[in-house]
């Protein structure tokens, strides 16, 4: 016979194996994610492609794979052998039980986000009320205490197709941004639509710019060295207010960093401008492949009939940014996926980056679906978009 808490001891020792090793599995491919890069040409674009050093060509990264293909009938037998953070996004991943006493719009609201890990230390967050005409907003405010004046400083948006998402499912980027770049990262929580469409959250992030710009000072920050960032929607608020800082002459932004933005309001599945099925790396035809890419062009139908009022004229800078002008845009970091819808307009918008003379980095992350950027501490990729936006920061 054991003697008793020997089990329980012998457990929590498994699982603390368990931890162990995975956390040496994640740095790893982390490593490799820089160590395997590669250089290739897509139609006169040169595109930095990284991969996990687990991932075969032509499939999902594992990790994806892992998260898009989950079951309930997983999380009811096969628990112990899921990530952990899985257990925690359930709800994120399959949406909410008994879905159809749930509006589209409820339910898509529902599995929005993701439940993410916090690999910073020593974080001070603030929060900011902000009075503005469109209403009050609320600023959050991430950053190593320190004595310097002269920090970096960048302003994030949240993705969530302008109707949902939160500032919750990018704290913990955010924070650990502010670590790895020594500078002071900000948040918007911006009005979502339906509630509040265009253009009450592109206003409320232009604000939020102006407001950071005006109390740079104060708040250590070096004037000349803001910039913005986003993913999805945030990414196309992101263009839109750099393109605004440019046409009124301002000047605030100095950086901007575009993780799969949604730049063209017009693209559909059914009316496709850049994209062509053709285009990915597929050849098992994998329908969980097949599915990710459909589901974000079908939502991005959704999402701009949520977002853009009756009447209102979507060719606009504030809604659809790649029409715009580039020529007198801040340098520019793109992150794409390579399994997602909007891959194909990322492309092309970097390519109007370089023809336009602005200096433009262009990443894809091979295997990876759109979302992921939610995903810190379970898929790698993420804490190396955070790894080039911080080393970016450090040179303005």
């Amino acid at each position: 016979m054991f003697p008793q808490g020997c089990a329980c001891k012998a457990n929590a020792e498994l699982e603390q194996e368990k931890l162990r090793m995975n956390t040496e599995e994640y740095g790893r491919l982390l490593r490799s994610l820089k160590e395997n890069a590669s250089m290739i040409q897509v139609d006169g674009l040169e595109i930095e492609v990284r991969n996990c050093a687990d991932r075969e060509p032509g499939a999902a990264d594992p990790r994806s794979a892992a998260a898009a293909g989950v079951t309930r009938e997983d999380f009811m037998h096969f628990r112990e052998r899921l990530h952990p953070q899985l257990w925690a996004n359930e709800t994120h991943l399959l949406g909410p039980e008994q879905g159809e006493n749930y509006s589209k719009l409820e339910f898509l609201r529902a599995q929005f986000g993701w439940v993410s890990s916090d690999m910073s230390t020593g974080i001070r967050t603030t929060c900011h009320e902000i009075a503005a005409e469109q209403g009050n907003f609320h600023l959050y405010q991430y950053e190593v205490l320190s004595k310097e004046t002269e920090r970096p400083a960048l302003i994030f948006i949240h993705g969530g197709g302008f109707f949902g998402g939160n500032i919750t499912t990018v704290e913990n980027q955010c924070k650990l941004l502010a670590q790895l770049s020594g500078g002071v990262v900000f948040s918007v929580d911006y009005p979502l639509s339906p509630e509040h469409p265009y253009p009450a959250g592109f206003d409320t992030c232009y604000e939020a710019l102006r407001w950071v710009y005006a109390h740079a000072g104060e708040l250590g920050i070096g004037a000349d060295k803001i910039g913005m960032a986003g993913d999805s929607a945030g990414g196309n608020l992101t263009l839109a207010c750099a393109l605004r800082d440019r046409m009124e002459g301002n000047h605030m932004l100095s950086y901007e960093a575009l993780i799969y933005p949604g730049s063209h309001m017009g693209e559909t599945l059914e009316k496709p401008i850049y994209w062509k099925p053709e285009m990915y790396d597929n050849p098992k035809q994998d329908p969980l492949i097949e599915a990710q890419i459909r589901i974000i062009g079908e939502t991005s139908v959704m999402a701009a009939s949520w977002y853009i009022p009756e009447g209102v004229d979507d060719s606009q800078p504030g809604i659809s940014p790649m029409l715009a002008d580039f020529s007198r845009l801040p340098k520019t970091t793109v992150m794409s996926a390579e399994y997602d819808f909007l891959r194909a307009s990322c492309e092309a918008l970097s390519r109007k980056l370089v023809a336009a003379g602005i200096e433009t980095r262009h990443i894809r992350y091979g295997g990876i679906f759109h979302g992921t950027f939610d995903r810190l501490g379970y898929a790698p990729q993420v804490e190396d978009m955070l790894l080039e936006i911080a080393t970016d920061l450090k040179t303005l």
